[in-house]
């Protein structure tokens, strides 16, 4: 899931933006605010942003309210791509083309790699990666990725 932040994301919008798997965002600014309202954070923020980038970026955000460039939060890891204001729609559209196009049940697989190595132990990951390699592995858009490698020309993915 692509998330495309047009102008400030603060609270809920946040939150949005950590759950997607990657974000482009315009040079605006992101904050979470709550504690300017005497409250803490919602919608369910303390489980996703600490994942996306980690427990102290995440407590500082809430802690002190303050507001956050794009680029910041690009640092920080919460934003993939920071394009300027007017090139959202574009670049966010070739982003989107891109993915279309690739692999994608090996974006599903590196998906669930990914999430599930959250709560995996070493043993069990290790398994898990061995069988989503094996299953990329049998499927016609390997054989694609392969057969480019060494004609050395763009592969044709569709998904299979």
């Amino acid at each position: 899931m692509v998330a495309k932040v047009r102008g400030a994301a603060a609270g809920a919008g946040v939150f949005l933006a950590s759950v997607c798997d990657l974000v482009i965002a315009e040079e605006d600014f992101f904050t979470l605010a709550y504690c300017h309202i005497g409250t803490t954070p919602d919608g369910p923020s303390s489980f996703h942003l600490p994942r996306a980038i980690g427990i102290k970026r995440t407590l500082e955000m809430t802690l002190l309210g303050d507001r956050y460039t794009a680029r910041q939060m690009s640092d920080m890891g919460l934003v993939n791509f920071v394009v300027a204001p007017g090139d959202l729609e574009q670049e966010s559209d070739n982003l989107v083309q891109r993915l279309a196009h690739g692999p994608t049940h090996v974006y599903g697989m590196a998906k669930k790699l990914m999430y599930r190595s959250l709560e995996n132990e070493f043993e069990s990951q290790l398994q898990l990666e061995s069988e989503c390699f094996a299953d990329c592995a049998g499927r016609d858009d390997y054989r694609e990725g392969v057969a480019a490698f060494v004609e050395k020309r763009k592969a044709s993915f569709t998904g299979k």
